[in-house]
């Protein structure tokens, strides 16, 4: 009796089982439901839209972008010359203190009203470029925006915290602060301040004894 034979009943169910399990679970894969048109289209159009919404948000980073540069290339050219002009008001005004110098020559006053002419030019010049003195006068009310104040004095004549004395011009370069005005201004002495609270408090002693 060959080995064939010899099975057992029960190994011959267990060879089957186990052979229609491996056809049931290949079938089972081959019959998984395929996607349909209807699907692939939902997933096309859904990456379709998440490409657009990325583009869009960068087309509008780029423009964004664009507006930001130019707008500094336009500020940087509107305020190209703003240093040398600095510079220059420097030099102007070295050159107008050397020309106040008092003297009875009339040679030498007629060289002195050739170089007011020649400063008068090159201050027009300025002018054109965007350069513009500061109407600071004494009596005006002291302006932190345009004016430094490098020291103070006490006139009682005066209003307080108003310009006293210009030690040096101020200018404006378009509707940029240059440089400011430096100026004295009028300010009461932290004495006199000390002293008028001492004889309020003298008063009021007074009044309450």
């Amino acid at each position: 009796m060959d080995e064939k034979d010899k099975l057992k009943p029960e190994d011959e169910l267990i060879e089957v089982s186990e052979e229609e399990t491996a056809k049931t679970e290949t079938h089972k894969k081959k019959d998984k439901k395929k996607p349909t048109i209807e699907d692939q289209l939902e997933i096309i159009e859904a990456e379709l839209k998440e490409i657009k919404d990325k583009y869009l948000r960068t087309l509008a980073e780029m423009e964004n972008l664009q507006k930001r540069t130019s707008e500094e290339v336009k500020r940087e050219r509107k305020y190209a010359g703003m240093n040398l002009a600095d510079k220059l008001i420097d030099q102007l005004e070295i050159f107008d203190q050397a020309l106040n110098v008092k003297t009875e020559d009339q040679n030498f006053k007629n060289f002195l009203t050739g170089f007011r002419m020649i400063k008068d030019m090159i201050y027009q010049s300025l002018e054109t470029e965007g350069v513009k003195l500061i109407e600071t006068k004494p009596g005006d009310a002291f302006n932190p925006n345009l004016e430094h104040a490098i020291d103070t004095k006490y006139d009682p004549e005066q209003p307080l915290n108003t310009i006293l004395e210009i030690v040096k011009k101020g200018y404006m370069y378009k509707d940029r602060l240059l440089r400011p005005a430096l100026v004295v201004i009028n300010i009461k002495p932290a004495e006199a301040k000390t002293e008028a609270k001492s004889e309020n408090k003298e008063t009021i002693d007074a009044n309450v004894a």
